[in-house]
């Protein structure tokens, strides 16, 4: 269409249609955008809600597991005459198909004196000879004295160190590794549920119990 060809009369009408459309699409995606609103808010609430739901039987469950298997455990030390001090326990069926494990995590802790410990075994290191062999031992010590990123020291090397501490009979190093097992203060993270089972074909898999663990 050649506006210039229209008169006056027909361009203002013109312009008023194109207006009026205009006006009319705006209007659409403004129903439209309300539409998808309500949608969205309705969603939420109602996964909202349905999750709550999930999230308090899980407590709920959770809670009478810890509840049945400590009442497990208590019996199994009495029937089997043995007293067991343990983060977490096993429970497996008879056929050896499923396997429920329950405990608490936890991050290694230390109070102040483990540096104590730690210069005590520093003090050790300092009389040893500056041969090669010696030279390797102190480079074994010293990697298992090293923090991780947070600044902690790590329970499961003290074990290593430990045998060193054992096997060197220096005194000085075995006061230092008493001082730092002593200062051990592990903080509870959190419990945990871990169920283990054989499928179909024997094989062991995990049962997902959280959704972040669930294929779609």
């Amino acid at each position: 269409m050649d506006v210039s060809n229209l008169t006056k009369a027909q361009r203002l009408e013109l312009k008023a249609q194109l207006e009026a459309e205009e006006r009319a699409e705006e209007a659409n995606l403004q129903r439209e955008r309300q539409s998808y609103n309500a949608m969205r808010d309705e969603f939420v609430t109602r996964t909202f809600q349905s999750l709550k739901q999930l999230s308090g039987c899980m407590q709920e469950q959770k809670q009478t597991i810890f509840e049945e298997s400590e009442e497990l455990d208590t019996m199994q030390q009495r029937l089997f005459k043995v007293k067991l001090d343990r983060k977490s326990r096993t429970l497996t069926h008879s056929d050896g198909h499923i396997s429920i494990k329950v405990g608490n995590r936890l991050n290694d802790g230390w109070d102040d004196s483990v540096e104590i410990g730690i210069e005590k075994v520093r003090e050790y290191l300092a009389t040893l000879a500056t041969d090669e062999k010696s030279a390797r031992l102190v480079n074994a010590i010293t990697s298992l004295l090293a923090k991780d990123q947070k600044g902690t020291l790590k329970a499961n090397k003290v074990l290593e160190l430990e045998k060193m501490a054992n096997e060197s009979k220096d005194d000085t190093f075995l006061e230092g590794l008493r001082i730092i097992k002593e200062a051990y203060r592990p903080v509870p993270t959190c419990q945990f549920v871990e169920v283990k089972y054989k499928d179909e074909n024997d094989v062991e898999r995990s049962l997902p119990l959280s959704m972040s663990a669930m294929d779609i």
